[in-house]
């Protein structure tokens, strides 16, 4: 068996939702000995939608496979005792908490990492660490608006559009794994720097890309294009015949090849469409000149042909169809999990691979607090007796 990169990492997991629970995820898929500790009550995406006869939410699922999972109740002493236990014998400690409530729990990065010299703390929170939202609650989709996404999502004719993808969420689970991961590259060269900060704010941000250069630099506002982009044309979703075809021209060379698939000489020798600055300026007359176009075959058809000239195109794909495919089935992006029980579940595969490592963990999310007494057992050395007094008092 292929030894995973982070085998022999301790991660404590104490996140909830998606952002941290993703990361530790990551993690996970890697090597590393996850440890998903919930409140009693559990992980609030344990109950939303869809949920399976068995009783997983299929949210839950999507963010937490290969962990071990635990309760543990931080509102008592005994539960707050435990975790300094754990944390005495882990690497790193992930956490959502708002940095208000982060300090009453007594997460204190500066005061952890001076108690445990060898742990990483991952604060993760909706608007970063200062400034006057710094305490304020906030999920992807208030974010996507605080940040500027959703005002530039959408039709040009009508109103704002969340990305249905948790984008924000998501990317900050992968900030936040590539900020441990560098934390723990340092910890093994000497540096001091034990505390990585990350926030659905601050991802969103640094998401917006070109947008906020063009900003910021040309003073330029991004508008609704729906399917388009404000700087390329034509570059979009065209209806054909029977569905959606996603095309077009993403510089001068590409321009002229979709200009020969289509059969359309004049275009390709109009000396005022030569450049992209100069077809942005006839932005409407492209854009109604190609839906025409389009509409004279097959999605299938004309995908064949631009296939023929190189010119990059997608059908518009629904999930059923993109879960069949076998493009995604070869570059292994379904994988399988086993459950507790025996059963099996399909899952995301690697978004990345390492070597021969292709699949991730192939362990199912866990239920909740199902390895409670193999970890008091195996990391804390605790006795039956030991155990079941904590579940008594409600540590557990």
């Amino acid at each position: 068996m292929v030894k995973r990169p982070l085998t022999g990492i301790r991660v404590l997991d104490l996140s909830r939702v998606l952002a941290g629970p993703y990361c530790g995820q990551l993690l996970a898929d890697m090597g590393a000995d996850v440890i998903k500790i919930e409140q009693p009550t559990g992980d609030e995406n344990r109950g939303w939608a869809p949920v399976l006869p068995s009783g997983e939410s299929c949210n839950f699922m999507s963010v937490n496979r290969g962990k071990r999972g635990m309760t543990l109740n931080l509102r008592t002493d005994e539960g707050k005792q435990l975790l300094r236990k754990l944390l005495a014998v882990s690497d790193v400690l992930i956490h959502n908490y708002l940095p208000e409530t982060a300090a009453k729990l007594g997460f204190d990065p500066d005061a952890l990492i001076a108690e445990f010299p060898r742990l990483i703390v991952c604060s993760v929170t909706a608007y970063g660490s200062k400034g006057p939202l710094r305490d304020s609650p906030g999920y992807d989709s208030v974010i996507q608006a605080f940040a500027g996404i959703m005002a530039m999502t959408g039709e040009s004719d009508g109103g704002p559009v969340r990305s249905t993808i948790s984008v924000v969420d998501l990317a900050t689970g992968q900030i936040a794994c590539c900020g441990i991961l560098s934390a723990l590259i340092g910890r093994g060269i000497g540096s001091a720097e034990r505390h990585v900060q990350v926030s659905l704010f601050e991802s969103a941000v640094s998401l917006l890309g070109y947008h906020a250069v063009a900003y910021l630099e040309a003073g330029v506002l991004p508008k609704r294009e729906g399917s388009g982009i404000w700087h390329l044309t034509p570059y979009q979703a065209f209806k054909c015949t029977d569905q959606y075809i996603y095309t077009g021209a993403l510089n001068d060379s590409t321009w002229f090849r979709l200009c020969d698939c289509v059969d359309r000489p004049d275009l390709r020798n109009d000396p005022t469409l030569a450049t992209n600055i100069l077809r942005l300026s006839q932005r409407e007359r492209l854009v109604s000149e190609f839906t025409k176009i389009f509409a004279t075959d097959t999605a299938h058809s004309w995908l064949e042909r631009l296939q023929k000239f190189q010119v990059p195109a997608s059908l518009l794909h629904t999930l059923d169809q993109v879960f069949e495919h076998e493009q995604t089935l070869m570059n292994d992006m379904v994988a399988m999990a086993v459950t507790a029980s025996g059963d099996t579940v399909r899952l995301l595969g690697l978004p990345f691979k390492i070597g021969a490592i292709t699949q991730p963990s192939p362990t199912a999310p866990p239920r909740l607090g199902q390895h409670t007494d193999e970890i008091l057992q195996d990391l804390l050395g605790m006795s039956a007796d030991q155990r079941r007094a904590l579940s008594s008092s409600g540590a557990i």
